[in-house]
């Protein structure tokens, strides 16, 4: 990426990845399990990983695709309150 954008004279773009936010009492072990899927600590996990690579910024996404979920967004507002406490917890 770095290669590239200097041959645009360009700077290099930020990593600001999109990932689901799906928070569930027990772990997932399934194969394929996507980055923001499982427990509080599976996603604290995925963020760290994320930071790793370069991701200074992640968007969660807790909506799972129902129109439905939108008329109770009490669910996706726990969830984000559970990982923005654990992360700030985690002094990250």
């Amino acid at each position: 990426m770095t290669e590239f954008a200097d041959g645009q004279r360009q700077p290099v773009p930020r990593l600001v990845p999109r990932i689901a936010l799906r928070l569930t009492e027990s772990p997932m072990t399934v194969p394929g399990r996507l980055a923001g899927e499982g427990t509080i600590d599976q996603i604290l996990d995925d963020l760290a990983q994320l930071d790793r690579l370069g991701a200074d910024t992640v968007v969660l996404d807790p909506f799972n695709g129902q129109p439905n979920e939108t008329h109770h967004p009490e669910a996706a507002w726990y969830a984000l309150a559970t990982v923005s406490a654990r992360v700030q917890d985690r002094g990250e």
